[in-house]
Order: C-alpha cells, then structure tokens, then sequence
C-alpha cells in the first residue's frame, strides 16, 4: 500500500473522491444501528465517510496509510485515528460497528477470512459489520495494490461463517450492480 504514503498519489484520490456520495449507505447503515454507537471506520483513506459517520456515531477512523492518517488528524482533530491494517485489527476496545468503504477489496480470500474471523472479536455481542465490496469474478493489480472483485454468493458465504447477514443492497458505483454493501449481525459466538 505504498500507493497511499506518496502525498502526490494522496492529492490524487482526493481529487477522484471529491463528487463521492455515499448518503445511501449511511441511510441503510442508520436502521442497523442505534445513534451515538460505537464505529470503526477500517481504511479511513481521506475521511470522505468520517464526515458523515461522525454526525450519528462516535467514530475511531484507522488506516494503514500515515498520509491519510495525517490528513484526518488534521481535519478532525476531534476525533481519533489508529494506524491499523484490515487483517489484524490490532485493538484493545470493542465497538458496535465495524464500516468499510472498498477497503477489504485489498485483502486476497486468505486474508478477507482472517480479518472477517478478526472483526468478530473487536466487534461487541450483536455488533454491525458494514462493509462495501466490488462484485464479479476478476483479480487486478493496479500500482501494486491487489483489487479483488467477488461472487456475490460466495461472498455471503464466506461472511456467513462469522456473522449474520442482515442486508445485501446492490448498487452502482461505476456500473449498474457492480457493488455490494453487506450489513451483518455479530451473533455467532
């Protein structure tokens, strides 16, 4: 993920995000989850969601990226930022969600079913999986950053090991069902 310590690559994907709407998703995620609740945000990049999730929730935003890192820090300086990878997770608290936005896309199957057995444990009893992922059937390298897309049913699968999948909904980020937010229940312990 180096990708993402270049201030330049950085200022890039800002540029990239700056139209990024992702009023749906915090709508959806708002019937699972009660106001005030504990969020994780894995893979904060910018704080495009930050933004958002801080008016409903107490957030923690984490990213492995300390360019992000930095820029959150400084545009929200009232909130806090862990520098975290999405497999280990590697915290001491508990919340009651977990959110990701095209972030554990980055993870091969391997790594997604560790950080999915991983995520049960931060997560509170009945805690919030929340996450975003693309859907097909192709793997892609771009600027040495893994991209997975994944099968809808295998992905529900391999989710359904650790958690209760409460809501699936199919949307358009570049195309017409290309993505997938997947809002489940942490009841299998």
């Amino acid at each position: 993920m180096e990708f993402y310590n270049d201030s330049l690559n950085v200022d890039e994907y800002e540029k990239m995000c700056s139209e990024y709407d992702g009023s749906e998703l915090y709508e959806l995620l708002d019937t699972f989850l009660r106001k005030g609740a504990t969020l994780l945000e894995l893979g904060c990049g910018p704080g495009n969601d930050v933004e958002n999730l801080m008016e409903r929730y107490k957030v923690t935003g984490s990213d492995l990226s300390d360019e992000f890192l930095n820029r959150c820090r400084a545009k929200f300086p009232e909130l806090p930022f862990l520098k975290l990878d999405a497999i280990s997770i590697d915290v001491d608290s508990k919340f009651n969600c977990i959110f990701s936005n095209k972030v554990l896309q980055h993870l091969t199957i391997e790594e997604l079913d560790k950080s999915l057995k991983r995520q049960q444990n931060v997560l509170e009893k009945n805690g919030i999986f929340a996450h975003t992922f693309w859907l097909g059937d192709k793997e892609l390298t771009l600027e040495g950053m893994l991209f997975v897309y994944h099968d809808k049913l295998k992905l529900n699968k391999m989710i359904s090991k650790y958690f209760t999948v409460q809501s699936e909904y199919l949307y358009k980020e570049f195309e017409d069902g290309d993505s997938i937010f997947i809002i489940a229940k942490n009841d299998k312990f």
